[in-house]
């Protein structure tokens, strides 16, 4: 057990801890358990966040786009102190509790179109995971197995399990780690800032459109099931894409009968001044979208996906075949 030095546990045992027997993401494996690398923070308030050797700091990132209110909001803080001493855990393979039920309803007001169900999960990686293999499920269940081919982009970033990190395009998160797919395939990143010399905005967006039209044509439509982005490009350089490009390539899947999975992450619950990016600000009404991030804030860990009613008829009711969507997470929907 570690003492309490006034409000904060004693920074050097916490140091000398983390150096002992913490692994981070990203972690550079020839530094581990040296000193001198990530700084501990201790305290924030607001935009502000506080180190162990006392300094403070404007956190502009929003921790990792995810602080949206801010820290040290005692509403929250008491709303989470609260609903823990009520209930804290409930099995949501056998049961339902009333916050992520009443969360549901309000994501589903906020959610554009016919976008009226939400599915929990832990986080952005698992959010993205659940809704790419609702799109196996769903392709399955609709009898075409071999419609499962995802079409993603070069510096796209969507998550760190397997299949995530298999549609993942930025180069950085792909050593060492077994990651090809043969169902995975890359198009180019929207980049205009990177667009061949001399080629005008309109005239790169034409070419980009043309690639992912071919590139669906040589998988073949019956195989390819999904069109995975995010409508910026946010780890792979904050990628704006040229107007009207998220519009053609829906029109496109439309064509093919090709689920378009929003990734909206990190664009999500108003890091876009919008509950969300996808309609407001590009103009689509895609078959799902994933969030998490901002929806807590970063005060607890939680994502999910919310998805079109006219996607779902064709896969429940009469329409079900038998199925389950066995696909979820002992804290799916967790009531704090």
């Amino acid at each position: 057990m570690y003492a309490e030095t006034g409000s904060q546990w004693n920074v050097a045992e916490l140091e000398d801890a983390a150096h002992r027997h913490l692994i981070s993401p990203a972690e550079e494996m020839s530094k581990l358990g040296t000193s001198g690398g990530r700084p501990l923070f201790t305290s924030a308030d607001g935009i502000y966040i506080r180190d162990s050797h006392g300094r403070t700091l404007i956190d502009g990132p929003g921790g990792m786009w995810c602080t949206q209110v801010g820290y040290n909001s005692q509403p929250i803080a008491d709303a989470i102190a609260a609903q823990a001493l009520r209930i804290c855990y409930n099995s949501p393979w056998y049961s339902i509790n009333g916050p992520a039920s009443e969360l549901a309803r309000r994501i589903a007001a906020f959610a554009p179109g016919d976008l009226d169900h939400v599915f929990f999960t832990t986080g952005g990686s698992s959010a993205v995971d659940s809704a790419l293999r609702f799109m196996q499920f769903y392709n399955n269940v609709l009898g075409r197995p071999d419609k499962k081919a995802i079409i993603c982009r070069i510096d796209g970033y969507h998550g760190s399990t397997h299949l995530t990190a298999a549609c993942s395009g930025r180069a950085g998160n792909r050593p060492n780690f077994d990651l090809a797919l043969d169902n995975v395939s890359f198009i180019s990143a929207p980049n205009v800032f990177r667009r061949p010399r001399g080629m005008s905005e309109e005239a790169f967006l034409d070419m980009l459109v043309a690639e992912f039209e071919e590139r669906v044509e040589t998988l073949g439509p019956e195989n390819v099931g999904a069109f995975l982005a995010e409508p910026l490009l946010a780890s792979g350089g904050i990628l704006i894409p040229p107007t009207g490009y998220h519009r053609r390539i829906l029109e496109i899947c439309r064509r093919h009968d090709i689920l378009y999975i929003s990734d909206e992450v990190v664009t999500g619950f108003g890091r876009c001044g919008h509950w969300f990016a996808s309609e407001e600000v590009f103009d689509i009404v895609p078959d799902i979208i994933t969030f998490a991030k901002g929806v807590t804030s970063g005060y607890v860990p939680l994502g999910g996906f919310v998805i079109s009613d006219a996607v779902l008829a064709r896969v429940s009711g009469e329409n079900a075949r038998g199925s389950f969507y066995t696909n979820g997470y002992t804290y799916s929907g967790h009531p704090v």
